[in-house]
């Protein structure tokens, strides 16, 4: 008697091979779908320490941090910025003491400020999870990155007079100083900080940065640094096109955290009008769906 030798054929084990494929086709976005799920969980939970940070920051002080301290004749310059201010309340003193926030201006207080190494420290409480940028903020002079810019309000800042920059309506920005006791809306109607995503190249969103504004340069004044504003606009309404527009790499909309410290999720296809309400902290206006 022969023997027969035991083993797959060449068409069995194609079989096998595109059942295997199949399968991982199959599985593979789920996987990912799981992956952003945890991410996107995990930048929510940063939003919500941030939003604890201020809100003991105002236990402290009676009132939020502003977007940037600036009088008439240096408000074009560099200074540190609200999530500078918020760092001793975030477990991080020890770096709050070697930037020496309270005694030295941000970057010595040079016109446009150069990198500074203690800034280039990476926080994971101000990154989101999702965010494919570099550590570094290439498009904002190599400062380590932020991810969550304060809200200025809703209105344009087509100019960066001292009068407009200081009269926003927003919780966020030059000089600001709001109680959350008054806002007239209600805190858990008025968004306060908001996601922004760091594109990889040259082009796209370009961020923020958690520990100043760099100042002026070339007639322009960099505070999408840490604060910009919210409009129905498409370039800067959430993921517009504008390279300053809140923006998130979560898939549909981006993670914005509100005045009462609570945190949502809000649609890129939010109505526009629902949008600027919720940017404004005292338009009176009802709010309606979001």
């Amino acid at each position: 008697m022969r023997s027969r030798a035991l083993g797959f054929t060449l068409v069995e084990l194609l079989v096998v091979m595109a059942i295997v494929a199949i399968l991982i086709g199959l599985l593979l976005p789920a996987v990912q779908a799981a992956r952003e799920s945890a991410r996107r969980a995990r930048c929510g939970n940063h939003l919500r320490q941030i939003g604890l940070a201020l809100h003991q920051y105002h236990g402290v002080h009676q009132r939020l941090p502003p977007g940037y301290y600036g009088t008439l004749a240096d408000y074009t310059g560099p200074h540190w910025t609200w999530s500078a201010y918020l760092l001793p309340h975030l477990e991080q003193r020890p770096l709050y003491q070697a930037l020496d926030v309270v005694g030295q201006p941000f970057a010595g207080g040079v016109s446009f400020a150069p990198p500074i190494a203690a800034a280039q420290t990476r926080l994971e409480v101000f990154v989101c999870p999702s965010d494919t940028g570099p550590d570094l903020n290439h498009r904002k002079g190599l400062y380590a990155k932020s991810n969550y810019r304060g809200v200025t309000g809703n209105l344009p800042l087509l100019t960066t007079t001292y009068e407009d920059m200081t009269n926003q309506n927003g919780m966020i920005y030059l000089n600001s100083a709001v109680s959350l006791e008054t806002i007239p809306d209600g805190s858990s109607n008025t968004v306060t900080v908001g996601e922004c995503q760091l594109d990889p190249l040259a082009v796209g969103h370009v961020g923020a940065l958690w520990a100043g504004m760099r100042g002026s340069q070339g007639g322009s004044i960099y505070i999408s640094d840490t604060m910009w504003f919210l409009d129905s606009d498409e370039a800067f309404r959430i993921n517009g096109s504008g390279d300053q527009a809140f923006s998130s790499r979560h898939p549909g909309g981006a993670h914005f955290l509100f005045a009462d410290a609570s945190v949502h999720f809000l649609k890129e296809t939010i109505d526009g009008e629902a949008l600027k309400r919720l940017a404004a902290r005292n338009d009176g206006q009802p709010l309606g769906n979001y």
